[in-house]
């Protein structure tokens, strides 16, 4: 006589789904970061988000080639360039021939650029803190720290680093 067969009972599991997962939550973060940055930098100082980030990396090293630009930015190369001429136009950053490489030039920023620069600031300080608002800065720092850390040893790990 053939047994009946019974279901298995479903196990409950407490898997986030692959969207909960904090790779794709920092992402969704990220780009809404980006796209309100965009908006708002965009409005109030006619610059994109790259030429903010060229902006901020000048002001706290300088001269640059567009090549450190990139890698200290972390932005692609390309973006550098098209960022770094929209902003030569302006007359927020200027180049200079490097002293060893007749292939590459400094990039620095000019008075002006140093002025938006820092008009930039405390606002960025402020959008800083609202968006960290509820966590300490020591907190902040050590949940920031990690994150860097961790991303860093996973690209390294994926042998694209």
């Amino acid at each position: 006589m053939a047994r009946a067969a019974r279901a298995k009972p479903r196990r409950k599991t407490n898997r986030l789904p692959l969207s909960g997962l904090s790779q794709f939550r920092i992402l969704s973060i990220a780009d809404s970061l980006l796209r309100a940055a965009s908006k708002f930098y965009g409005r109030r100082f006619g610059i994109n988000n790259s030429e903010l980030r060229c902006l901020i990396i000048l002001l706290d090293e300088q001269p640059l080639t567009i090549g450190e630009l990139s890698r200290r930015g972390q932005i692609d190369k390309a973006w550098v360039s098209r960022s770094i001429a929209s902003l030569l136009e302006r007359g927020l950053v200027r180049r200079k021939a490097h002293p060893t490489d007749s292939r590459m030039q400094h990039i620095s920023l000019t008075a002006a650029g140093i002025e938006l620069t820092k008009r930039i600031d405390p606002i960025a300080r402020d959008r800083h803190f609202r968006l960290l608002s509820g966590l300490s800065p020591k907190a902040t720092l050590e949940i920031i720290d990690a994150l860097e850390k961790n991303a860093a040893d996973l690209l390294d790990q994926s042998g694209d680093g």
